[in-house]
């Protein structure tokens, strides 16, 4: 009986993580069209944000990387530490959890921003997509 009552608090913990993960993805999206506007080819932003507003947008990469990682350690102990079926259920997560403390760095050289912002753009697009679907369309 404990063990069931443990389990679904953990249950309700992923639920909540995850939705706090889909939103700060969605503010991410927004910052990077506010910010990022030359990516798609604008000369201008359509969504203005004041610049002082930026390093925050800059963190949000970071704080996902944190509740990404408390993710995959509570989906790790959910499957009761068994590391092959984990790595096999979860590998898309612990594969996109891995590319953003990697991408991340190649900001800050001039010649791969495009390909950095691309990257992350399509990254964040599917684990946003992936997050929506888990959360509001798809209950196992």
């Amino acid at each position: 009986m404990l063990k069931a009552s443990i389990m679904q608090k953990v249950q309700q913990f992923l639920v909540i993580n995850d939705l706090s993960i889909f939103i700060l993805l969605v503010l991410f999206f927004i910052g990077f069209v506010s910010f990022d506007y030359e990516f798609f080819g604008l000369k201008d932003s359509f969504l203005h944000i004041p610049e002082n507003y930026e390093p925050f947008f800059e963190m949000l990469p970071w704080i996902v990387f944190f509740l990404l990682m408390v993710d995959l350690s509570m989906k790790f102990k959910l499957v009761g530490g068994d590391l092959r079926y984990f790595l096999k259920k979860y590998w898309i997560d612990i594969a996109l959890t891995i590319l953003i403390p990697i991408l991340f760095p190649l900001k800050f050289i001039k010649p791969a921003l495009k390909i950095y912002k691309s990257t992350k753009f399509v990254k964040s697009g599917y684990k946003l997509i992936q997050k929506y679907d888990k959360i509001f369309r798809y209950k196992k």
